[in-house]
């Protein structure tokens, strides 16, 4: 057999292809991390946007009762 292009231009010791396990563990890896960072951004928003979104539901609460209190009225 011979060496073709890839072969002759792989075979310096620092340009090897990385074997399909390492591939393995990076994708892993990288699936791991993504979920870690993942649950930090939810937890960030469970613990700031939560409240300021119930501030916002009584707030639209509120003015959809004065909303119907003067249409009441302006029958």
């Amino acid at each position: 057999m011979t060496a073709t292009n890839q072969h002759i231009s792989n075979s310096g010791r620092g340009n090897t292809h990385q074997t399909s396990h390492q591939y393995r563990i990076i994708k892993g890896l990288a699936k791991m991390v993504g979920c870690i960072i993942g649950l930090i951004v939810a937890l960030i928003m469970w613990v700031v946007v939560r409240p300021i979104l119930r501030g916002v539901g009584w707030l639209i609460s509120i003015l959809t009762m004065i909303a119907i209190i003067y249409w009441l009225m302006t029958l």
